[in-house]
């Protein structure tokens, strides 16, 4: 299946266990080897709350993709709540 700009952005993105992270906001193309090589997302709900910046997802953590969704490796977001709870445990 081929996917066109227009319907990647805003793409949902959900992990296997079908959490949904938020929405596709951009892309990284890699031109010489002429494939998406990372994808930024916006994040939504309980993961906004967790980290401030988008979060960025590698092309190797995407399980599937199509025209309704994208699925990640539930591995993403434990990553993402593993640095947030080492940041705040950090003595100050």
């Amino acid at each position: 299946m081929n996917l066109n700009k227009n319907q990647l952005i805003n793409l949902p993105v959900y992990t296997k266990s079908g959490q949904k992270l938020g929405r596709i906001v951009n892309f990284e193309f890699n031109t010489q080897l002429q494939e998406i090589v990372k994808y930024y997302i916006k994040a939504e709900n309980i993961i906004k709350e967790l980290i401030e910046k988008d979060l960025v997802i590698s092309a190797e953590q995407v399980i599937s993709i199509d025209d309704e969704k994208m699925v990640v490796e539930d591995l993403a977001v434990k990553e993402k709540k593993l640095a947030k709870q080492k940041v705040s445990a950090m003595p100050v």
